[in-house]
């Protein structure tokens, strides 16, 4: 294997780690994600039998208002602020050197507070709405379409299932009574879902190139829960959330200067939920749109063990109206992304 090959380990993964966890649409649209970049001088390939521990963290705070491409500052003052902190447990196995097979396990610590008047009161105060625990874990394979001695470039394919092991219909507190939190802040969406991928590598000299792209397929209407602010005025509220299509592209490159140095890379990302699903109906409430990071990061590997940070810089918001919408949506989205990983093969 080439000392020179520096492929960004999350994509090699196959997109699957990083399919489990909430989006930077701070407000509610319930997108894939791609992951921390982490290169180094390993290989991009597993050995047969071999085994991969990736443990990967992205961490935000959303509380700037978005309708369109436009800011809505006016909406800023009372809320939501969107802390979301989600770490992902991903163990692959190769039975091949093309072939691969993973599993996901999310965990999910998320907060979404809103500055509410209390009944009877003129002064407003913040309702911190909270919600954790495992969210929809993961299966998926992983395929190297070309051969797999050639270190320089290659392009692998993978299929997965998502599956509904995590909650969406957690509940929390707001002035006495328990409301349904909102989808952002959902660990699990109550479906059953495909997801696709595909990533590829080109080494240029001292540069390697990457690209990937991946999308889940919901075929699931609506998750059967009620929405937040619905319930807010409304505790018999019958708008329910929407189990959505989601989709995350990256492309960018890293730079080894010299073998066993700190590979810095940098990524542009682009992560959504579109207005309407490719399959089955897109009733319920959900806050389409797509929003891009430019995402400079820095990585290094120790033998067997691999460590990478990045700092995802918002460069671009597209906030849509959804299907059944009675008003311009808005959404709040994070400025920055902190992410982190650690990934070693046994």
């Amino acid at each position: 294997m080439g000392h020179r090959t520096y492929l960004k380990l999350a994509t090699v993964l196959g997109l699957g780690a990083l399919l489990m966890a909430r989006p930077a649409f701070g407000q509610g649209c319930v997108c894939q994600k791609q992951g921390s970049p982490l290169f180094g001088g390993i290989s991009p390939y597993m050995s047969k039998g071999e085994w991969q521990l990736l443990l990967y963290y992205r961490g935000y705070e959303s509380d700037k208002h978005f309708q369109g491409r436009n800011a809505f500052t006016a909406l800023d003052a009372n809320g939501p602020l969107n802390r979301q902190n989600f770490f992902n447990i991903d163990l692959t196995y190769a039975a091949s050197r093309k072939w691969n097979f993973s599993l996901s396990v999310p965990v999910h610590f998320n907060s979404f507070s809103v500055r509410r008047q209390a009944p009877g009161s003129q002064e407003r105060v913040w309702v911190p709405i909270r919600s954790n625990g495992i969210g929809d874990a993961g299966l998926r394979a992983r395929y190297w379409i070309f051969n797999t001695e050639n270190t320089r470039h290659n392009v692998g394919v993978t299929a997965g299932l998502k599956m509904p092991t995590g909650k969406a219909n957690v509940t929390d507190d707001y002035f006495g009574r328990q409301v349904p939190v909102d989808v952002s802040v959902q660990p699990g969406d109550k479906s059953w879902a495909g997801t696709t991928g595909v990533y590829a590598f080109q080494q240029v000299g001292l540069v390697t190139l990457f690209a990937s792209g991946s999308y889940l397929f919901n075929p699931r209407n609506t998750t059967g829960v009620p929405t937040f602010f619905g319930s807010l005025t409304n505790p018999n509220n019958t708008t329910y959330n929407s189990a959505s299509d989601q989709f995350s592209t990256q492309m960018g490159g890293s730079l080894q200067l010299k073998p066993g140095w700190p590979v810095p890379s940098l990524v542009y990302r682009i992560e959504g939920v579109p207005v309407y699903d490719l399959f089955g109906a897109s009733d319920g409430f959900r806050r389409p749109g797509t929003i891009g990071f430019v995402e400079p990061g820095v990585n290094f590997a120790l033998g067997r063990h691999l460590f990478g940070v990045s700092l995802g810089i918002r460069s671009y918001v597209n906030v849509k109206d959804a299907p059944n919408s009675v008003r311009v949506e808005d959404a709040t989205v994070p400025k920055l992304i902190f992410t982190a990983g650690y990934s070693v093969r046994f």
